[in-house]
């Protein structure tokens, strides 16, 4: 049974994500905008999903909270940014697997967002570091970059942590024992 839910995780956890392309390589400033706003989105709206499945799991809404507000402030930046570049933003995608999540709550949504989210934000930063090596030469792109980096390596390491406290999780076996099983 443990195996089974487990799959079913993995099998829901590979539709929810930012979506494909945008992290398609952030070889020019154009593509590096488009993909954080794609982010910025994307992390907004997971926060809200959070945040609505947290019930009294103040971990989690700490953690949501603070995705909100980290990505709207990197929003605002993002889009003065594209403005003073004359570069036009790509309209936000939603991840075709948002729905799937929609159908988890408890310990289940939790361990499958937190999965997630590490993911997602181990893999923006691979791409800022890119953009930083590759964008070098644009003082404005590299403050930018500079300025996101820290805040997603501590929304990463936000993640790790909550991810292996077990006391944030609760119990995959009997989820209805979670504080956050809705």
């Amino acid at each position: 049974m443990k195996t089974r839910s487990i799959a079913c995780v993995a099998t829901l956890l590979a539709g929810f994500a930012v979506p494909p392309m945008a992290f398609a390589g952030t070889t020019n400033v154009t593509s590096l905008l488009n993909m954080a706003n794609q982010m910025n989105n994307q992390e907004e709206a997971n926060a809200k999903e959070v945040r609505s499945k947290a019930g009294d799991n103040q971990a989690l809404v700490t953690m949501a909270d603070t995705l909100s507000q980290d990505h709207k402030a990197n929003q605002v930046a993002l889009e003065a940014l594209a403005k003073q570049k004359n570069i036009t933003l790509d309209a936000y995608k939603p991840s075709p697997g948002q729905e799937r999540m929609d159908n988890l709550k408890g310990a289940r949504f939790d361990h499958a967002f937190l999965k997630m989210d590490v993911r997602d934000h181990k893999q923006a930063l691979s791409e800022f570091k890119e953009a930083r090596a590759n964008l070098s030469g644009d003082p404005d792109v590299k403050v930018y970059i500079d300025q996101t980096i820290p805040v997603l390596e501590t929304h990463l390491k936000m993640a790790e942590s909550l991810r292996h406290d077990d006391k944030v999780l609760g119990s995959a076996e009997n989820p209805a024992n979670n504080k956050a099983a809705n």
